[in-house]
């Protein structure tokens, strides 16, 4: 507990670099520090704020990057373990099922998206500027592998193996991780804009989703690159004002299309657990003991 904590000081610290610029920016362009206060979760957006879109993104991944440093001191100085044993059970990082995991779901998303396209033009708006795309693409690749799996190696490792120690269970570490990871996500914009009820089951269901995975594969590899991908497709690809976070996409989107993006959530995992699941040969005694 005392490292969970160690570690949400350090995301807490590291938003200070993102309030000062937001803020400043927002000044700058005429909104009162009032008006700010009220509409604190417009900060993250730039058309809002008046600020950079690439400086914006910059300084929100500076609080995942001081609490993973936070958490590799935890781990190695306060457990006194190896970092790589919150990452996987095998003697070596498993790389190629990082990286075909991102490709799957890559993949997955891109039929969904075209799908979602087809069913509903007029909520999509194609945005694509070769330059800026650019930019903002290799920035995600830059920063959202700091983000997804700080996110992987708190939840589904640190945690999720502290909590399996005490419960001697497979199952109730993924639910309560899993449960975690989505609450903790409702501080995102999305969840004000659009209603907790609305967004919680695309966090709940992914928590402990990915939870599933890591027990079944012993790892963190393969949600480690569904995580990755999932992010930079979220925000390169397809976005939407009120996006947690933001950078220059293909498409822009309404909001949240509730019914169909759950349903397609779902499916989507389904079509990944089936393909992994026959890939790897999990064991699914691994999740139920």
């Amino acid at each position: 507990m005392l490292g969970f904590v160690i570690v949400f000081v350090g995301y807490f610290v590291g938003q200070v670099p993102f309030a000062i610029y937001a803020i400043s920016v927002a000044e700058d362009h005429g909104h009162s520090l009032r008006e700010i206060t009220e509409n604190s979760e417009k900060l993250t957006d730039p058309k809002w704020t008046g600020g950079s879109i690439e400086m914006t993104f910059i300084t929100v991944m500076l609080m995942f990057v001081c609490s993973m440093i936070l958490l590799w001191v935890v781990v190695k100085f306060i457990h006194k373990r190896p970092f790589q044993s919150i990452i996987t059970a095998s003697a070596r990082i498993r790389w190629k099922r990082m990286w075909f995991s991102f490709a799957l779901w890559m993949i997955l998303s891109i039929l969904t998206l075209v799908i979602a396209i087809a069913l509903y033009p007029a909520h999509f708006t194609f945005q694509f500027q070769a330059q800026p795309f650019l930019i903002s693409l290799v920035l995600g690749l830059l920063f959202f592998p700091v983000q997804t799996w700080l996110e992987e190696f708190l939840f589904r490792g640190y945690l999720m193996q502290g909590i399996g120690q005490v419960t001697r269970t497979a199952f109730l570490p993924i639910l309560i991780t899993g449960t975690l990871f989505g609450l903790i996500h409702l501080m995102n914009p999305e969840a004000q804009a659009y209603g907790m009820l609305t967004v919680l089951p695309q966090y709940i269901l992914p928590g402990i989703f990915l939870g599933m995975v890591a027990c079944l594969d012993e790892g963190l590899e393969v949600a480690m690159g569904y995580h990755f991908a999932n992010n930079l497709f979220g925000t390169v690809a397809v976005t939407s004002s009120s996006s947690a976070i933001q950078l220059n996409a293909i498409y822009n989107s309404k909001g949240v299309l509730s019914g169909f993006d759950n349903v397609a959530l779902l499916l989507q995992c389904l079509v990944f657990l089936a393909i992994c699941w026959w890939l790897y040969k999990w064991n699914y005694k691994k999740i139920i003991h």
